[in-house]
């Protein structure tokens, strides 16, 4: 009896989506919509290593590290961002082809969270 075995490389590194770039659409879920949260448009850049979010970037918020995992066609990442009100927003998402796709939490500096999911492209 002959057994195949099939060996998939996955990478987890820091650095796996330096240079990728993704124009995605951020909207709350409902709970967060009726705390008057609205959508918006984003870029999210990978750059040595870290995250970055142009909207939230302009809030402040330092790039997070980027974690995650690589296969053909495929990354799923998780970053922390901060700033220095004591907020902090965590991000969890894929790329899959040209698809981003994922989930944002965003906590308060009085604890209270928003939650929003996003959508869009890879550039």
């Amino acid at each position: 009896m002959a057994v195949a075995l099939l060996v998939v490389t996955v990478n987890s590194r820091a650095g796996m989506l330096d240079g990728t770039t993704c124009k995605v659409k951020v909207t709350p879920n409902l709970a967060s919509a009726d705390k008057s949260q609205q959508p918006f448009d984003d870029t999210l850049s990978f750059a040595n290593g870290k995250f970055t979010s142009k909207t939230f970037l302009a809030k402040g918020f330092k790039p997070g590290v980027t974690r995650g995992e690589e296969e053909k066609n495929e990354a799923e990442f998780e970053v922390e961002q901060t700033n220095d009100t004591g907020q902090v927003i965590n991000w969890q998402g894929a790329i899959r082809g040209k698809q981003c796709t994922g989930s944002m939490h965003w906590k308060m500096k009085d604890g209270a969270i928003s939650s929003f999911y996003f959508n869009g492209t890879k550039e």
